[in-house]
């Protein structure tokens, strides 16, 4: 009869707590570089020229119907494999694949957000003697938000729960570090339930964060 002891996993949790960090660290960067990348396509795939269109689309759908997984393996493993004495540490090989997946996302949620601007909207500001970046950074940019920040909350809550993926490249993430600490101790349903809860109480934090900043900040306009 298996008896369950989560004593002994709280004895190995600073090991947790580091992978936490890098979790953290690598999801972090990850949405900066994936939204920075997502604003350039999404502006790409909105212009009138039909080949920077083209292959805006063209990489998007590519993106978007790869395995992370299998990105991850040729970022890590067949890159280097094509260039002798190219090597990528675990960490800047996952932020890359993982860069690359979620900008795909982002860019269409992110394009989507530009799109609900109405045109008059911009037309009337600028009647009124405001200055295009008057325009930008008061109207273009808080009702984009608006519209697209539930999306991005929870492309950023996908992120880090994809960035577990990255632990098969032995990135020592949240993910690697329980992995461990199940082999070294043989309890792997203890180590692993806790895992599920940690990523559960960040996804819940983090959505009645991106909340709290939407009802504060980007409160709905009063007509």
């Amino acid at each position: 009869m298996y008896t369950i002891h989560f004593s002994v996993i709280f004895k190995h949790i600073n090991p947790l707590l580091s992978g936490l960090i890098i979790t953290a660290e690598i999801s972090v960067l990850t949405m900066i570089c994936a939204t920075f990348l997502g604003v350039l396509l999404a502006i790409v795939r909105m212009s009138g020229n039909r080949l920077v269109y083209g292959l805006s689309i063209a990489y998007i759908e590519f993106m978007r119907n790869i395995p992370l997984i299998v990105l991850l393996y040729i970022v890590y493993y067949g890159v280097p494999s094509l260039i002798r004495g190219f090597i990528l540490t675990p960490f800047v090989a996952g932020l890359i694949a993982m860069t690359l997946n979620s900008s795909a996302y982002e860019a269409e949620i992110i394009r989507g957000g530009l799109l609900g601007i109405k045109r008059n909207e911009v037309e009337s500001a600028l009647s009124l003697g405001l200055t295009s970046m008057q325009v930008f950074l008061h109207i273009t940019i808080p009702h984009a938000l608006r519209l697209m920040w539930d999306a991005l909350g929870n492309q950023f809550i996908g992120i880090i729960l994809g960035s577990s993926v990255v632990s098969i490249i032995t990135l020592n993430e949240l993910t690697y570090e329980a992995l461990g600490i199940g082999s070294s101790t043989s309890r792997h349903f203890e180590v692993f339930i806790l895992l599920l809860g940690i990523y559960v109480l960040l996804s819940v934090v983090l959505s009645s964060i991106f909340r709290y900043v939407k009802l504060v900040f980007l409160p709905p306009r009063k007509l």
